[in-house]
């Protein structure tokens, strides 16, 4: 016999002393730890998706805390000139020959406060974003030379 054959003799005697109870007890330790991976895997990914919506969820607040005034001119700014439109100068002939007459009222008067105060307040938003932005960037180009000079 060549040393091979008496090589995988000798592991089929191996498996032979091996007994049935030793196999099932392997395959239930290994079945056990399968289901384990897997927990842990659907576990991890659980923890992790309720992280990302909680860390979602509070940019968001964050955001909306920062700039919700903002959002609110905006909203303001968009529905009044739809109504001061609808309301106050009607695309067709008789809103032509009315708007002189609905200037004077007092809802159009009100519309047309709301359009040019959230107009001046989206403006201001616009050099607020501005500046902040370049006092950023310089902050950030001072912070890079003071670093190279190091």
């Amino acid at each position: 016999m060549s040393k091979i054959q008496k090589r995988n003799q000798s592991k089929n005697n191996d498996d032979d002393d091996m007994s049935i109870e030793e196999i099932h007890k392997q395959q239930d330790f290994e079945l056990e730890k399968n289901v384990y991976n897997k927990n842990l895997f659907f576990t991890v990914s659980y923890d992790f998706i309720i992280y990302l919506g909680k860390f979602i969820y509070k940019s968001i607040k964050l955001i909306f805390k920062i700039s919700g005034i903002y959002i609110l001119w905006i909203c303001l700014h968009y529905i009044s000139s739809h109504l001061y439109i609808k309301f106050c100068v009607p695309s067709n002939i008789i809103g032509f020959l009315m708007s002189p007459f609905m200037t004077a009222t007092p809802h159009c008067q009100g519309l047309r406060w709301v359009v040019y105060n959230a107009a001046g307040m989206i403006n201001n938003m616009w050099i607020i974003l501005g500046t902040w932005i370049c006092s950023t960037i310089l902050i950030l180009n001072q912070n890079n030379s003071d670093s190279a000079r190091s």
